[in-house]
């Protein structure tokens, strides 16, 4: 007996000396080496109506709670399951050490980890999860080293905030609201014990991937909660019995948040060098978002998308003023963060149609300037090129501006792009900031040069602003959290790059899309959502066997749609061709719905005369007729006769 009580008084000093070496050399190690904890990049984002629509955290799309905002029920979880003595070891719990390795011995393999509160904060944020001795060391001397350095609270504030529950959700608070739809502070006793369950296997026991899984580890931490005294038995038989509702639905990635234009948002903030100071304590930014007009166009995107992969992008811009009201970058987020509107370089199609007829009006073409569409071989440069109409439908005859934009004459496109000079088109180009290397090309006027939705619709804009050109932008202001101005948008002026009469007759006769009587063996492109339309509106569509735009404005607003594959893929069917259109016209007529509708003025120096549409010239009896637009100084001499005839009449 002697013996044995001698061999553990041995055992016992042995195992005292090794502890105080190992305690000894911690320290020594500890005052030598600096950790902290990263500050806290906090930014906040606001609509245009000064609704809060994101909270960004250290890199993450993620909501920092203090830890005040955090219910006592969801403290008591996490320390009664992950470290009972968390208030009173300093990093390393050595007696939960010597009971796990107990525990191991027993069970002949590693069954219970010993790792601190402190310790797995320290592994998030410097360390990976590699089970390796000197993996396990770094940590454990990091932890007494932030534990030297921070209070508590502040270490336990991090670590909630930091955990990963997930689904792509980090943090205590975005975990409530992603799947109780519930503040932190709010959660009952339940609601904490299925939260608390999670981190020890965020996949395994994830409530809604793994309902059974989580269940037992909830039973498990209110059991805990119990012994512990944190709960009286009441509450707990109560918390036992509850059976919360599961949401599932991530507030900052759902698309009805608009996280493509979030993307960009943050993007822009943190290239600002000097916000970096601030972004430490937390700046609120409000952005030109408009949720309301994102959230109309999901659900109409929701309506309408034929269900297969084809995918959608959307940019909106309010021209007069720059302001970019929403951005869809694509049918779902959290598939793919890829954004298709501002990203993609895609062949516009006919939609740059509108830059080529404004470089025929600034050089002398009208209304009624007509071509004969048909058939046609062009020789550029001793080479043959033959494009087609749609569907190889022909008028077989003169047609004027007004119809080849309403029906999108690739004929009468080709003619007037080769009569001007193929460099024209590429200056006009170049000169909306469309494009800065496009080739002077036949094919350019048919759309071949790739571009992206963002830099065409922005183009569209400065048509929607009569020749205006503003710059665009997503941030209106910044301020601190305590509203100290940081950064204020300055209302800009803009930069004229296009003759307002000239916009003007570019714009009235873009209208024409819509007319389903400026037709002859086919429809204007725009005839078949005419009906959907309750304001004046111009656009113009474009489409090519892979990719389907539409761009369309009135001067309160201008957007822009394409559709398409990513990889590509020839689109077929006519519900994969149409959708987009039907969700632009039911777009722009919810925004004027909302904000009302304008048309432009007309200018001093137009005049209108009413004419036949598809010839441009005098209607004859039974024709259809509707006012076309003239320069005073720029007027046909068929319309001079009729245009002094009545004002002969007006005088007498």
């Amino acid at each position: 007996m002697r013996k044995i009580y001698k061999f553990f008084r041995i055992l016992l000093a042995i195992i005292f000396i090794i502890t105080s070496l190992i305690t000894i050399t911690f320290a020594v190690i500890n005052y030598k080496i600096s950790y902290d904890i990263p500050p806290i990049i906090n930014i906040e984002l606001y609509d245009s109506n000064n609704i809060k629509y994101l909270s960004y955290t250290n890199g993450r799309k993620q909501s920092y709670v203090k830890l005040d905002n955090i219910s006592e029920n969801l403290i008591d979880a996490f320390i009664s399951i992950e470290d009972k003595r968390y208030f009173e070891h300093n990093g390393i719990d050595f007696i939960r050490i010597g009971g796990a390795i107990i525990s191991d011995i027993k069970a002949g393999k590693a069954v219970e980890g010993a790792s601190t509160i402190t310790q797995q904060y320290v592994r998030l944020l410097y360390l990976n999860s590699n089970k390796t001795i000197k993996r396990k060391l770094y940590e454990l001397m990091i932890a007494m080293n932030i534990e030297s350095k921070y209070s508590k609270e502040e270490i336990l504030e991090g670590y909630l905030n930091s955990i990963y529950f997930d689904h792509g959700i980090y943090g205590v608070e975005d975990a409530s609201l992603f799947y109780f739809n519930k503040h932190a502070k709010d959660l009952s006793i339940s609601e904490s014990a299925i939260l608390a369950a999670i981190p020890k296997g965020p996949t395994i026991y994830s409530p809604i991937k793994n309902k059974e899984n989580n269940l037992e580890r909830k039973n498990l931490i209110l059991k805990e909660l119990l012994n512990d005294e944190k709960i009286t038995n009441t509450e707990y038989v109560l918390a036992i019995k509850d059976q919360p509702k599961l949401l599932g639905i991530n507030p900052h990635t759902q698309n009805d948040a608009a996280p493509y234009f979030q993307d960009l948002v943050i993007k822009e903030i943190l290239e600002m060098g000097f916000l970096n100071d601030k972004l430490y304590q937390g700046v609120k930014v409000y952005t030109t978002l408009d949720l309301e007009l994102n959230k109309e166009m999901l659900k109409l995107l929701e309506t309408y998308h034929p269900d297969n992969e084809i995918e959608f992008a959307a940019y909106c811009i309010e021209p007069y003023t720059g302001e970019v009201k929403t951005i869809i970058g694509g049918t779902n987020y959290l598939e793919s963060t890829y954004n298709r509107a501002t990203q993609a370089k895609r062949q516009p199609g006919s939609t740059i149609k509108p830059f080529l007829y404004l470089a025929a009006i600034e050089h002398g073409f009208t209304q009624s300037t007509t071509f004969i569409s048909e058939p046609t071989a062009f020789f550029v440069n001793g080479d043959s090129y033959t494009p087609h109409n749609y569907k190889q439908i022909y008028p077989n005859q003169e047609v004027s501006l007004v119809y080849a934009l309403a029906t999108s004459d690739n004929i009468f496109a080709m003619k007037t792009h080769l009569f001007l000079g193929e460099d024209k088109l590429v200056e006009i180009l170049n000169r909306f900031k469309i494009t800065d290397n496009a080739k002077p090309l036949p094919s350019l006027a048919l759309g071949t040069h790739e571009v992206t939705l963002k830099d065409i619709t922005e183009g569209y804009a400065v048509l929607s602003n009569s020749g205006i050109r503003q710059e665009s932008y997503l941030i209106k202001r910044i301020t601190s959290f305590d509203d100290e101005l940081l950064y204020d948008k300055s209302p800009e002026t803009g930069t004229r790059i296009a003759d307002e009469s000239n916009i003007f007759l570019l714009n009235t006769a873009m209208t024409s899309m819509f007319d389903p009587n400026v037709s002859i063996n086919i429809l204007p492109t725009g005839a078949r959502i005419s009906s959907i339309i309750s304001h004046k509106v111009a656009a113009k569509s474009g489409s090519t066997d892979t990719d389907n735009l539409i761009i369309g404005f009135s001067p309160e607003i201008c957007i822009g749609i394409w559709t398409g594959y990513d990889d590509n893929r020839k689109i077929n069917g006519s519900l994969n061709t149409s959708f987009g259109k039907t969700i632009w016209a039911r777009t722009i007529d919810y925004y004027l719905d909302k904000t009302g509708s304008s048309w432009y003025q007309q200018p001093d120096n137009i005049i209108s005369v009413d004419l036949n549409p598809i010839t441009g010239f005098y209607g004859e009896l039974n024709d259809y007729t509707k006012p076309l637009y003239f320069r005073k100084n720029n007027i046909p001499w068929f319309v001079e006769m009729l245009y002094k005839k009545e004002k002969q009449k007006e005088l007498s």
